[in-house]
This record gives structure tokens, C-alpha cells and sequence, in this order.
């Protein structure tokens, strides 16, 4: 059977050398307004005979869990797989209140079977906080996302790396909440947040040792967080005010006092990697320790990043290797612990990083790729990840393209909004703002840092709520 755009090529042939009869003409319209009304006739009728056995599939698993419940009892692990099937069914049909509640059955079912804190309820709930995100149901999903971090601190057979895991999630999930919610929760996630890494350190201490290295990507997220808690005392709206009257009235410390924290705890870092004798890994905490040194302004920051290229030749890098690295420059700080230039620069060209080398003496070209702020009111804070479960979970976000110069010791200078998505000038000014208040890691060849112009970057951020 030929094909409608088969049999509309055929009508039409020869078109452009003649002139289109009438007749054939008015073949076509009728044709293709036919054509198109039978397809949408059909779309609708397999949308409907889809509807029609979703719900006749809804009957029959009723039907057959009713009889399940009437032979075995209502605990019984029969029920299990058609539960499942009926929960992903009302899923389907968009119908996610049903869906919950048979989840939660399902997570019962599973509890009282095999124990409160068995392994196989976890996707179980996982789709629960799908549905739960869903439905704007923010304190059931904290609550299915603290069951998550109770089966695995209770779990005999957890590791420790599962714990910490666990725990991290739900705090990512209160960073993703911070988005989600009403703007006066917000200081409460973040406070929330800040007490779950507390307990994170403690059991990284406890289980895995302080001199360990598996414990440095955690101590790193304790210096993130200093610098968080920065960012949010010099949030110049509600935030701010919510956080001083917060943190700062209770814990009495300076922001910049937060950022040397963070630097002791990068120093600290160092000292364990130190005892390994990985000399590439030494270079990179070297890289680490000068960005937050130029975050704080101090200037031994210079020192810092001369001394990691020494170590990376140490290592094996070579010096064109070398004055690449230091010729991609960044916003500090990385949110990320790597200990190998190759992984931080693999995370770089994942988020959209481009850098072409500069022939002689020129600037390279680079492009900065995508910098996602958390929200409207911290627009110079890199926005952290959400929970792996909501990876595909969609907020609206504002763009802008920008180019801009990247003075020697890490400021911006000229930022220039040369589109934005939407094309207003609110817009491009949030963008601009938030560049300002930036710092980077400046482009540092030879021994001095060096200006560098025309960088670009597409900032995202999520508009006033």
C-alpha cells in the first residue's frame, strides 16, 4: 500500500516545470485533508482503545488481588507482582494518588514480609517519590527519601559508602525542595541539610577513619557547604534576611570566617593525600587549596598553582598538558573533589566546556559551557544536583548567553548579555549581576596570571517563583 507522501509526490510531479491544472490542485487539497483527518481520527481511536484496555487491565488485576486476598490473607507475598503491575497501570493513566496508595501497599507488603529495612523496597518507594514530586507532594517525598535513608542506616549488610550515600540523597533532596517549595521553607532545607552532613561526617569518621582517602570527598562537601553558607548571608533579599536571622544570630560568625573554614578543610585534604604519595593527586589538592585561596583573596594563591605544575610534571604531565589546564579557566569553587587533571577536565567538557588552543602568544577561545544557578536568590551558586531518582525532574530556567573578560586575579569585567531566553532586559541584567559577583580561576601561564577576553558562557538560572 503506497504511502499518503508517496501519492502526494505522484499528484505533484512535474509541478515545477508546468503550470499546477486546477483540478489536480484542488486532488491535492482534498487529498491531504482527507488524509490528515484519518489520522487524526486514528490517533484518537488507539488513544481510546488504549484507555479501554488500561482500564480493562485495572479490573482484571483488581479482580485477581481480591482473589488472592480472599485465598492467602492480605500479607501475603502473592500479591506482590500483580500490586507492582497495578501501580505502574495507574502510573500510565496519569491517575497517581491510586498509584501512591497501591505503592505504599506495596512498600507495606514488603516490610512486614521480609523486614522493616529489606533492600527490595527501595525502588518501591523510589517510584513513590516520583509520583510524590509529581503531585507537588514535597513532605511525602521527604518522608519516602528518610524511609530510603532508614533502610540503609538500619540494614546490617549496608556499606558505609551506601549509608553516606543514602543520607547524601536525601540532602540533595532538600537542595532540590529549596526550588520546589515556598520561599519562606527554604532556609529551613538548607538548615536541614547542613545537620544530615553533620551525621554524614560523623559515621565517615567513625567507619571509614580521618586519615583515610575515601573520607575526602565528604570532608570536600563540608567546604562546599562553608561556602554556601557565604552565598546565603550575602543573599540580598528574604534569604539573606532568613539566614541571619538564622545562623548568624546563633552561630555569631562572619561570612568570609565560613570560606577560611572551607580553606582549612581543603588544606586538611591535602595533608591525608600527602601520606599516599600520589604526586598527581598532590597537585590537584594544590589546585584546590589556590582556589580557595583566591575566593578568600589572599595572595598566595600564585604560590599554590606554581607549585601544583611543578607537581604535575612531577607526574608525568607534560608542559604542553600543563598549560592547558591552567589556561581553562573556572568558576570557583568546583563543586566536585577530583584527583586527577583528567577527571577534572572530562567534568569540565561535560557541562559544555570548550577550549581551543591559542596560536603563539594569542587567548585561546574558550567557552565556559553551562553554569546552572541554584535559584534567583543565590544566582552566583552553582545549583547542586539533584537525588539520582530525579535526575529527569524539569524546572523552568531562564538563559543567557554572555561574553565577558576574566581579569588576572579571577574577576569579572565587561559582562555582556548578548541574548537571553526570554529576551527581556530583566533577564540579561540577573545575568550580568550574577558574573559580577563571580570569581574564577584566572588563566595562569608561566609563573603569573594572565588576563584573558571573549570568554563565553550560557548561564542558566530558575525566575522568581
Amino acid at each position: 500500500m503506497r504511502t499518503w507522501l508517496a501519492i502526494v509526490l505522484a499528484l505533484t510531479t512535474n509541478i515545477v516545470d508546468e503550470p499546477l491544472p486546477p483540478f489536480r490542485y484542488l486532488s491535492i487539497v482534498l487529498f491531504l485533508s482527507i488524509t490528515f483527518s484519518v489520522q487524526a481520527a486514528e490517533e484518537t481511536d488507539s488513544s481510546v482503545v488504549q484507555s479501554i484496555r488500561q482500564s480493562e487491565q485495572i479490573e482484571l488485576y483488581l479482580k485477581q488481588i481480591t482473589e488472592l486476598e480472599t485465598e492467602f490473607g492480605p500479607l501475603d507475598r502473592s500479591l506482590i507482582e500483580p500490586l507492582n503491575i497495578l501501580s505502574e497501570l495507574y502510573t500510565e493513566t496519569g491517575n497517581l494518588v491510586e498509584a501512591n496508595t497501591i505503592l505504599s501497599r506495596q512498600s507495606q507488603l514488603l516490610r512486614v514480609t521480609e523486614g522493616p529495612d529489606t533492600f527490595s523496597q527501595i525502588p518501591v518507594i523510589e517510584d513513590q517519590i516520583i509520583n510524590n514530586v509529581r503531585m507537588n507532594d514535597l513532605e511525602a517525598a521527604t518522608n519516602n527519601f528518610e524511609n530510603i535513608q532508614f533502610v540503609y542506616l538500619q540494614n546490617p549488610e549496608s556499606t558505609t559508602m551506601q549509608k553516606l550515600q543514602a543520607m547524601d540523597q536525601l540532602r540533595h533532596w532538600h537542595f532540590t525542595a529549596l526550588n520546589l517549595g515556598e520561599k519562606i521553607d527554604r532556609i529551613n532545607h538548607f538548615r536541614i541539610s547542613r545537620a544530615i552532613l553533620d551525621d554524614m561526617m560523623q559515621i565517615a569518621e567513625d567507619e571509614l577513619g580521618e586519615e583515610n582517602e575515601e573520607i575526602i570527598p565528604y570532608f570536600y562537601k563540608v567546604a562546599i557547604e562553608k561556602y554556601h553558607l557565604l552565598t546565603y548571608l550575602f543573599s540580598h533579599d528574604e534569604l539573606g534576611a532568613n539566614a541571619h536571622d538564622d545562623i548568624f544570630e546563633m552561630e555569631a560568625i562572619q561570612p568570609t570566617d565560613y570560606l577560611r573554614q572551607g580553606y582549612e578543610i581543603v588544606k586538611d585534604i591535602r595533608e591525608i593525600i600527602q601520606q599516599s604519595n600520589d604526586i598527581e593527586a598532590d597537585a590537584m589538592a594544590a589546585v584546590y587549596e589556590g582556589d580557595f585561596r583566591m575566593l578568600l583573596g589572599i595572595g598566595l594563591a600564585q604560590r599554590s598553582y606554581r607549585e601544583a605544575m611543578e607537581l604535575f610534571g612531577e607526574a608525568g604531565k607534560s608542559q604542553q598538558e600543563i598549560a592547558d589546564f591552567f589556561s581553562r579557566p573556572i568558576v570557583l569553587p568546583v563543586t566536585e573533589y577530583y584527583f586527577t587533571m583528567e577527571d577534572a577536565i572530562a567534568a569540565q567538557d561535560a557541562a559544555g566546556y570548550r577550549y581551543i588552543r591559542g596560536e603563539e602568544d594569542n587567548d585561546p577561545v574558550v567557552h565556559l559551557g553551562n553554569f546552572i544557578a541554584w535559584n534567583e536568590s543565590l544566582l552566583n551558586a552553582a545549583k547542586p544536583a539533584p537525588p539520582e531518582v530525579l535526575l529527569d525532574l524539569e524546572i523552568e530556567l531562564h538563559r543567557a548567553d554572555l561574553r565577558f573578560t576574566i581579569q588576572s586575579r579571577g574577576e569579572t569585567r565587561t559582562p555582556d548579555a548578548e541574548s537571553s531566553v526570554p529576551d527581556t532586559v530583566q533577564a540579561k541584567v540577573d545575568a550580568q549581576d550574577a558574573l559580577k559577583m563571580m570569581i574564577f580561576r584566572p588563566r595562569f601561564r608561566g609563573n603569573r596570571w594572565r588576563r584573558i577576553e571573549d570568554v563565553t558562557i550560557t548561564y542558566w538560572y530558575p525566575p522568581e517563583k
